[in-house]
């Protein structure tokens, strides 16, 4: 079978163009391979993209003849060879430029009708393309996958790092879109770090990485950034919080872990207005390890003492917390703090597993003392479908910072190239990596 593929352009003037595009024959093919190989699609792809490239500069040249004040032609002054990167092929295209009408000497004006066109030399669909893919893979794999399906020019890893660099400047520098009714609730933020390899001129073992998610009652949004390499982690940030329709006046809620520096950055973000509360998670995970290290102290042979001196406030230490009663459980953690501080000054064999078990009541003693003003009464906002731990964090912790930097990498970052990876991961996960994230403004 022989085919012959052929392009028929028409302009905006009516001119129509035939091209013959190329010939195929697929007589010597076998029964079982059907229609086109990968490598001929790739071929016919480049023909046409290069024709319609060809047919395009023409139509526009032809516009860019008539000057638009005075309506006399301006005459070709030369001509320039530009490379423009496509997804279907690098080519090389002769644009003209045009000499200034004589009715527009005291006025700058471009001379070639190709000059914000051709900015950047790539259409911004690759420069997207290479984004996404450079986002979620390792940089050598997304020039391999672009190469393997399409007829692009030869791809380098350095090409798709810088250019996914670009993409991320202009993601951070976008506006977001303006919400045409403001949030029925004020937004909650689920924030949490994750710590990725450091490049050794930083002289550091391991970078910090913040992720998280904003939810509001219909809508969400991932977010990731390097505190020490984002211009503005604030501004980021606010800029998240009024794409979901934050008013600016209601609190914030903020879900994390306890580490202060993040509840930090959105107060930075809302000017103070946000309403901390601490994850249930890890107070329960500090209130099982109290509750380990005193059973296993009192179910020793030879414990000292009577069992229900340790065990009465250890059983209900979980839940005086969940329903809020911190005072009470402040209490009950200062009995048994002293009961095995006693105990630790008793007989060799039970001073060890009594220090032990001190040490685990002074450490959450510390950390609910530390973190008084975010403790909530937990079983209400349970109850009420409010969320009260930091999981969709800690599920952003694996999407955007252990799926592309984590350790099994094997790779190591600079802040700015982690921050750069943050972003445009949250973006691509997203589903707002679009071509008019990708496109600089003139």
């Amino acid at each position: 079978m022989d085919v012959r593929i052929i392009v028929e352009t028409t302009s905006e003037t009516g001119e129509k163009r035939t091209e013959e595009l190329c010939s195929l024959s697929l007589t010597d093919q076998c029964h079982s391979e059907l229609g086109l190989n990968l490598e001929q699609g790739k071929a016919i792809l480049s023909q046409l993209q290069g024709s319609i490239l060809r047919h395009q500069i023409e139509e526009i040249s032809a516009a860019s003849r008539t000057c638009p004040c005075c309506g006399r032609s301006r005459f070709v002054h030369d001509y320039r060879t530009r490379v423009l990167d496509t997804l279907f092929g690098r080519f090389r295209l002769k644009v003209p430029r045009r000499r200034k009408c004589s009715c527009r000497k005291g006025q700058s004006e471009l001379l070639s009708p190709f000059a914000q066109v051709l900015r950047d030399r790539v259409t911004p669909e690759l420069r997207m393309l290479q984004a996404e893919l450079g986002a979620r893979h390792s940089f050598r794999e997304a020039a391999r996958i672009l190469e393997t399906f399409l007829p692009c020019a030869k791809q380098q890893n350095t090409t798709v790092r810088n250019r996914l660099g670009k993409v991320a400047k202009d993601i951070a520098n976008a506006q977001p879109p303006i919400c045409d009714t403001l949030s029925a609730n004020p937004p909650t933020v689920f924030i949490d770090g994750a710590h990725i390899r450091c490049r050794p001129e930083y002289q550091k073992r391991h970078l910090d990485v913040v992720v998280g998610k904003i939810e509001t009652h219909d809508m969400c949004r991932r977010f990731g950034l390097a505190p020490q390499a984002a211009p503005s982690p604030a501004a980021q940030l606010r800029r998240d919080l009024d794409a979901l329709g934050w008013d600016g006046q209601r609190p914030v809620t903020v879900i994390s872990d306890g580490e202060a520096a993040l509840p930090n950055l959105i107060r930075g973000a809302t000017n103070g207005k946000i309403k901390h509360i601490l994850d249930w998670w890890h107070i329960s995970m500090r209130v099982q390890h109290v509750e380990t290290a005193i059973k296993g102290l009192v179910q020793r042979k030879d414990f000292p003492a009577t069992t229900a001196i340790l065990m009465t406030p250890v059983e209900t230490l979980r839940w005086n917390l969940w329903h809020g009663k911190i005072q009470v459980a402040g209490t009950h953690l200062q009995w048994m703090m002293f009961d095995c501080a006693r105990l630790a000054k008793y007989r060799l064999a039970v001073r060890d597993q009594a220090q032990r078990a001190l040490a685990r009541c002074h450490d959450l003693h510390s950390y609910l003392a530390s973190n008084m003003g975010s403790l909530v009464n937990y079983g209400e906002r349970y109850r009420s479908g409010l969320p009260i731990s930091t999981s969709r964090a800690e599920g952003c912790v694996d999407d955007i910072g252990n799926a592309r930097m984590g350790k099994r990498r094997r790779m190591r970052w600079s802040p700015r190239g982690a921050h750069n990876v943050a972003v445009t991961r949250a973006a691509a996960l997203d589903g707002r990596l679009t071509v008019s994230n990708t496109t600089i403004a003139a």
